[in-house]
């Protein structure tokens, strides 16, 4: 039985709603024993209440340390790269519970600001009892969201469009049902609540996960000539995670620069009820066993000219494995015909762009791979040339078609989901 069958039993004994929210009069109204996500056996319909199929949240933290020239002092470098004792924010990102991860899910709720957004009179007066005004909120993202370009806000819009729009449970429809006291009654203001929210909880969440003090408190402090063993670290990361298991990353020079915290959350993200578990995370962190450096904000290691990624792009056309035939401009797989040539673009915070004639490639809702976008709702793929050159997308680099090409007769390439395809195959990309 679906819980929307429970409502209107629900609504009169309030022992039976989670009322926990940081903000009035926006407490979620869902019961109180509502299974974890991802943990659940039944069908669990309401959506403003429980998550899916994003159950999995990883509030992911980075270290930059290499400033874009020497010679800063320390305002200088706190303005670039965060205070020089706390790790910086990087997202919080709704994974799914069977691996991989949806990304930029609807285009409707996309935005392209957060200045004016958290400095607007909505999220600033005395009318609704915010936890943190907007302002306040804006001061920490510029204090704590740093950007690898320079250019902090442009990493909040991308974090929001691709992760944030795929939170079900921050949706305005539920906005409009938790409106108590009708406060706001403007179906935009709804859609800003849910972007205030967004990064309300991301920045409380972060709060709770002190990565530097952690690690201090375990002996494990910045330093240009002390190194630390891989055991040393973890052991002082889950020691402040309750006991689970963390990832952390490091960079090409062996160096601690990433750390993340995976989690299920009982009920609507607004009553921030996460439960630490064990990193999903699989493979190498690129950390050695030991020698693993840990330096001060504004040390640019010898080989490393600053910060921020570089403009490159290949060139390139995409065939299949295990199939004749290749992809055309709209994404499509055919084998009669020239195959089309693709870019493949650094994206501004990691992974790639992928790009035909007919404009940037994505995944639609149901899995369909198409190249008919512009730039802001281009999706990012995976690519490396030493691992077989294939394209992944949100975790996984399978894809599958319902199809056999012939003659000139496309067939519709999707990502591989729950639902296995007749034909599956990966998609090679092969540099020109």
């Amino acid at each position: 039985m679906y819980i929307k069958n429970f409502l209107p039993f629900l609504q009169s004994p309030a022992q039976f709603w989670n009322l926990k929210g940081g903000d009035k009069p926006f407490a979620p109204h869902c019961p109180i024993d509502l299974p974890l996500s991802c943990q659940n056996h039944t069908d669990i319909q309401d959506s403003c209440c429980f998550e899916y199929p994003g159950g999995i949240f990883l509030q992911t933290q980075f270290w930059d340390y290499v400033p874009s020239r020497s010679g800063l002092d320390d305002d200088e470098l706190e303005k670039q790269l965060g205070p020089l004792d706390s790790f910086t924010i990087h997202g919080l990102w709704p994974d799914n519970c069977r691996g991989g991860f949806e990304q930029f899910c609807d285009d409707s709720l996309a935005i392209d600001d957060v200045y004016y957004l958290l400095n607007s009179d909505q999220f600033n007066n005395d009318k609704v009892n915010l936890e943190i005004s907007g302002k306040d909120l804006l001061a920490e993202l510029n204090r704590l969201w740093k950007s690898n370009n320079g250019n902090d806000e442009s990493l909040w819009i991308h974090e929001y469009n691709k992760h944030g729009t795929c939170i079900k449970t921050i949706r305005p429809s539920c906005y409009s049902r938790w409106n108590d006291d009708s406060v706001i009654e403007n179906a935009t203001d709804l859609k800003k609540q849910s972007v205030y929210d967004y990064f309300r909880v991301a920045y409380n969440v972060h709060k709770k996960l002190d990565s530097f003090k952690v690690l201090k408190e375990e002996g494990i402090e910045p330093s240009l000539k002390k190194t630390y063993t891989r055991d040393e670290i973890q052991a002082a990361l889950n020691k402040g995670f309750k006991d689970h298991n963390v990832y952390f990353a490091c960079d090409r020079h062996q160096a601690l620069n990433e750390v993340w915290y995976y989690h299920v959350l009982q009920g609507s993200l607004l009553g921030e009820e996460f439960k630490p578990i064990d990193t999903l995370r699989t493979g190498l962190s690129r950390c050695p066993d030991k020698g693993i450096k840990f330096y001060p904000k504004g040390y640019i290691p010898s080989g490393n000219g600053g910060g921020g990624h570089n403009g490159r792009q290949l060139r390139g056309i995409i065939r299949l494995s295990g199939y004749e035939g290749f992809l055309i401009k709209n994404g499509r797989w055919m084998i009669k015909g020239t195959p089309a040539n693709f870019l493949l673009l650094k994206a501004p915070f990691g992974g790639y762009h992928l790009k035909s004639r007919t404009g940037y490639c994505g995944v639609s809702e149901d899995g369909l791979l198409t190249c008919n976008k512009h730039v802001g709702n281009a999706g990012q793929f995976d690519y490396n040339a030493e691992k077989g050159g294939y394209l992944g997308y949100s975790g996984s680099s399978e894809w599958g078609a319902t199809n056999l090409p012939r003659g000139n007769i496309q067939s519709f390439v999707y990502l591989k989901g729950d639902i296995p395809k007749p034909y599956e195959f990966k998609l090679k990309f092969i540099k020109s």
